[in-house]
C-alpha cells in the first residue's frame, strides 16, 4: 500500500492538539454563525474540514449527527448543521462554503479571506429566561428594654 502525497495539512506553527483545538473553534463558529473572517490558509483548510462534516451531515441519521458531534464536541451545533444549514444548501454533495478574499493585515501583510456558507441558515433567536429571585429574609431585631 502506498502513500498518500500531498494529503499533509499545514502546520500553522502549531502542535497538532492545538491545531485540532483552533479547528474546532473556528467549525463550530462558522455553524453557528454562517460567516468566518481569517487568514486566507486556515480559511482553505476550514473550508475542507467543514465539506467533509457536511457530506457526513448529509445522510442525517442518528449515527451520522454523532460521529458530526463528536467532531465538534457539541451536540447542540450537530443537531443545527443537520437539521437546519444542510436542508437549505439542496441537495449539494460538496462545494458548502466560499472564501472572499477582503483584505491584508497591517502588522505582517497576510492575505485576511471570509470564508461563508453558500447558503445562510435561517436565525435562531434566543430565548431571554427570566428567573425569579427570591426576596432576602427579613432579619428581626430584638428590641432593648
Amino acid at each position: 500500500m502506498g502513500r498518500r502525497h500531498q494529503s499533509k495539512l499545514p502546520k500553522l506553527n502549531r502542535d497538532s492538539n492545538s491545531r485540532k483545538s483552533l479547528f474546532r473553534v473556528q467549525l463550530k463558529s462558522l455553524i453557528e454563525y454562517g460567516k468566518l473572517t481569517t487568514t486566507v490558509t486556515k480559511a482553505k483548510i476550514i473550508k475542507r474540514l467543514f465539506d467533509k462534516l457536511a457530506a457526513k451531515a448529509t445522510e442525517g441519521t442518528l449515527a451520522s449527527r454523532r460521529n458530526v458531534a463528536a467532531t465538534l464536541g457539541s451536540p447542540k451545533l450537530a443537531n443545527r448543521l443537520v437539521d437546519s444549514i444542510i436542508p437549505v444548501m439542496g441537495g449539494r454533495k460538496s462545494g458548502f462554503t466560499t472564501i472572499q478574499k477582503v483584505s491584508v493585515q497591517k502588522g505582517d501583510a497576510t492575505s485576511i479571506a471570509t470564508l461563508s456558507l453558500m447558503a445562510m441558515p435561517p436565525v435562531v433567536e434566543k430565548k431571554v429566561v427570566e428567573k425569579k429571585v427570591k426576596a432576602a429574609p427579613v432579619e428581626k431585631t430584638k428590641k432593648a428594654k
